[in-house]
């Protein structure tokens, strides 16, 4: 061959593979623009713009890449939860194509995952909304069984709940009191050994504090009295009246003073009762006398103190307690065989606002002494203005 050939020959191959390259690369650009427009449309979660370049490619000789391409993006979409724009994306490529199983099968697998999602969630739903029915059912039932109680009251709590609690934890205070003023104060005494009796006024003061807690509640019981004016007296050892009038001839009556102070703790346990009291304390009854002899009053007695009370019972706004204590300190006394005090009263509101009330006090106490030689009964009643704090 000579060499003229041989130039043409490589000419023309030269040519025929710069043809095909430029055919290429052309080709090329032409896919990788559509393939642009396919990943803008997914991530816009655009199926219509996907099914639009899918029909304006259909004739496209390279139509086969381009539908796989968009299926591999609606693999992807599954990949990442995507199941609704997955599922769209999926039949753009069925509309354009009804022959791609591959279109249809992938459709239907994620036809299938959407509807075990939302029968999940739906399962879900349904849990939720039995759940808040139960449970709105169960507060309704509480609610009325705490009204029936008709001592339990809806609190706000700081996160915005909703919550029952009792008079005592509703109170604005941690803690509970009252406090009272005896205007009237007064004594029978009455002594059987000798016969005697007498009835004295004077003044009184008391008050009460407790401090609830969830397991249990702390008080203390205080009062303390005077009893200085005689206004009546009766009988007594004739004996010893004979030689007072002969000592004295201005003498009338016997002169004694009353004084008695009380401090008794108290403790409650929640789980059995908050108004039943276990007390402990001591408690002391003073005499001033210069007629014990006439009279044989017990000289001043001072006793630790064992009692129950029912205490802090509220009667609408009222309150009332009862008391009972046990006095050891005749153990430590040859001519006392038992003694023991007794009390009640009950707080009467005349004015009440948010956080106070004022009213009045209607008490009654009795010590009961037994001695070796008949007894002696000191019964009081009490007339005293108080207030208190509000605990609901």
């Amino acid at each position: 061959m000579s060499l003229n050939k041989k130039l043409s020959v490589f000419a023309a191959i030269v040519l025929g593979f710069s043809c095909t390259f430029t055919v290429f690369a052309q080709a090329n650009e032409t896919i990788s623009a559509v393939y642009k427009q396919i990943d803008e449309a997914v991530a816009a979660k655009n199926s219509e713009a996907i099914s639009s370049i899918l029909k304006q490619n259909r004739q496209s000789q390279y139509y086969p890449m381009i539908e796989a391409y968009t299926l591999k993006k609606t693999r992807l979409l599954i990949i990442s939860d995507e199941l609704e724009v997955a599922r769209q994306t999926s039949l753009a490529v069925i509309d354009n194509n009804l022959e791609n199983f591959d279109a249809v099968e992938l459709y239907s697998y994620i036809d299938k995952a959407i509807l075990n999602q939302q029968a999940a969630n739906q399962a879900l739903e349904n849990r939720k909304r039995l759940e808040a029915e139960r449970i709105a059912a169960l507060n309704a039932k509480s609610k009325a069984k705490l009204e029936s109680r008709g001592n339990y009251q809806i609190v706000n709590t700081a996160s915005g709940q909703e919550v029952y609690v009792n008079e005592q934890q509703a109170s604005f205070s941690s803690k509970i009191w009252t406090v009272k003023l005896g205007l009237a104060d007064v004594v029978y005494q009455k002594v059987t050994d000798p016969d005697y009796s007498s009835l004295k006024y004077g003044l009184a003061f008391g008050a009460t504090i407790f401090r609830p807690s969830e397991r249990f509640v702390i008080g203390a019981d205080i009062f303390a009295d005077a009893n200085i004016v005689t206004l009546m007296s009766e009988g007594g050892d004739e004996e010893a009246i004979a030689q007072k009038k002969k000592d004295n001839k201005d003498f009338d009556k016997p002169q004694e003073f009353f004084f008695s102070v009380r401090l008794v703790p108290e403790l409650a346990f929640a789980d059995i009762s908050k108004n039943l009291f276990f007390r402990a304390g001591v408690a002391a009854h003073a005499l001033a006398s210069n007629d014990q002899q006439i009279t044989n009053s017990t000289k001043t007695f001072i006793s630790p103190v064992l009692g129950l009370a029912l205490d802090n019972i509220s009667l609408g706004e009222s309150q009332f307690r009862l008391f009972a204590d046990y006095d050891l300190g005749h153990l430590f006394k040859d001519d006392i065989k038992f003694a023991a005090e007794f009390g009640t009263s009950l707080l009467l509101p005349v004015a009440v606002n948010d956080k106070t009330k004022f009213g009045v006090e209607i008490g009654f106490q009795d010590l009961l002494l037994m001695k070796d030689e008949g007894m002696e009964n000191r019964a009081k009643f009490t007339f005293a203005i108080g207030v208190g704090n509000v605990t609901k």
